[in-house]
């Protein structure tokens, strides 16, 4: 028994549950929502019912699944397609709906729809799970977004709807096409065709359907919101999202074609307007989507590289993907401009960037680009993959991208759990909530001598 200062027994309560997350962080309330989240849809897919006659689905497998379902990744350690019944399969779609809306926006819904108070402290943990400046307004910016969301995924899954009539029955068509919609639009990545989109390879109306929905998910709730309320993208946000979008969707797209014209296991098989076209939809899909229309593995190791600089990028702040974000990169090559033509500041569209924000851009993609190289050092002391296929199947994970090149699969079990940790970093943003978390102590304050160093 403890005593106090007076000498008085002091006696130690232990807190309960509901004081216990109460307590918590809003940054911290996010991570252990998501593990929350994740160990639910684990628990699910154990359920004999989750998978066809035949087949035993193993905790760490299920864990994967799970993981790369709420972290909307799309990397599978079984077919999905073949391996689970329309009930694993309708898990998995609501686990990657669950991600792509957001774990502190499906709480909030719930939260609404019983009629439960939405005290500040969740207001806080909403504004840095949707990339809020503030926390005003975002309970109506969330019950927004779950309009938007349901709005867009309903239109793509009617289109598809259409198009799937060609090839399968009615009901399968249908389940189909909502599927391939939310995950697309979650960027998810996740198929119910054992080859992905492979087969439809040729088919421009579902192909550009999926890719305007993979585009809608990726820009970010917050400039889609801006957009069709100003009918134009008004703030540096969104003009720096929609810019930078669009440059690296062309880049791809002109590198793809230079790169694979005539490589004759991929675009060289392909009539011209095939080549386009799946020259297009492997500049989009790196952007954290995961789908594929042609072997990822049949490409050349220089489109790899540059499928991997992509991937690394992902998303934009808000979306439904992962990586170090568009605005991220975007201050980065500001930042190299700037410091290239001598300037002291950074301004990016005639807008002068504070410096603590390219300090923790700067310091984001130092730290990410650490730890993937220690993860793809880990797993090849475990495993003899070679060096791109490993660096490829951990930059997909981190950006939550979903791509790869055949590795999954062969993965064992400490590096399945490698890539467990790697999808949920890169989809909760861990750097970033913890570069939010570190307050300014009293002598960082402090200003000491400046000396130079020589570059």
């Amino acid at each position: 028994m403890k005593r106090d200062k007076t000498g008085n027994r002091r006696t130690t309560r232990i807190p309960r549950a509901g004081e216990f997350f109460r307590n918590l962080s809003p940054a911290n309330l996010i991570l252990i929502g998501y593990v929350g989240t994740i160990l639910t849809g684990t628990l699910l897919l154990l359920l004999p019912s989750m998978v066809t006659p035949g087949n035993t689905l193993s905790f760490i497998d299920a864990l994967f699944t799970s993981t790369s379902a709420v972290c909307v990744t799309g990397l599978i350690v079984v077919d999905t397609a073949t391996f689970y019944t329309f009930w694993g399969q309708l898990v998995i779609l609501l686990l990657f709906q669950a991600g792509g809306l957001g774990y502190m926006s499906l709480t909030t819904v719930l939260a609404l729809a019983f009629r439960r108070r939405i005290e500040y402290r969740d207001r806080l943990a909403i504004k840095e799970s949707l990339s809020q400046e503030s926390p005003g307004g975002v309970v109506r910016f969330t019950i927004t977004i779950l309009k938007y969301t349901l709005i867009v995924e309903g239109v793509g899954a009617l289109l598809l709807f259409f198009a799937f009539l060609r090839y399968l029955p009615p009901g399968r068509a249908l389940f189909t096409a909502v599927f391939h919609a939310v995950s697309a639009f979650c960027n998810a990545g996740f198929s119910i065709f054992t080859d992905s989109l492979e087969d439809f390879v040729l088919d421009p109306y579902i192909i550009l359907v999926m890719v305007g929905l993979i585009i809608l998910g990726g820009l970010g709730f917050i400039v889609i919101a801006e957009i069709i309320r100003n009918k134009r993208a008004h703030t540096l946000h969104a003009r720096v999202v929609l810019r930078t979008t669009m440059i690296l969707i062309a880049a791809g797209f002109c590198i793809i074609l230079l790169f694979e014209w005539n490589n004759p296991d991929t675009l060289g098989a392909l009539p011209v307007g095939g080549r386009l076209l799946a020259g297009l939809f492997h500049s989009v899909t790196p952007r954290t989507a995961g789908f594929n229309t042609i072997s990822v593995n049949l490409f050349y190791p220089s489109t790899l590289l540059v499928t991997m600089f992509l991937m690394f990028i992902g998303a934009s702040p808000g979306g439904t993907g992962g990586g170090v974000k568009t605005t991220v990169f975007t201050i980065l090559v500001g930042f190299v401009h700037s410091a290239l033509r001598g300037k002291k500041t950074l301004e990016i569209c005639n807008r002068r960037i504070p410096q603590l924000t390219a300090n923790r851009a700067i310091s984001l993609v130092v730290v990410a680009s650490l730890y993937v190289l220690g993860v793809v050092v880990a797993i090849m002391l475990i495993q003899p993959f070679t060096p791109i296929d490993t660096l490829f199947e951990v930059v997909s994970a981190f950006g939550t991208v979903g791509l790869s090149t055949g590795v999954t699969a062969e993965l064992l079990s400490l590096n399945k759990f490698l890539i467990i940790i790697t999808m949920y970093i890169g989809r909760v943003g861990f750097f970033s909530l913890l570069m939010l978390r570190w307050h300014r102590r009293p002598y960082d304050y402090l200003v000491y001598p400046e000396e130079n160093l020589p570059v």
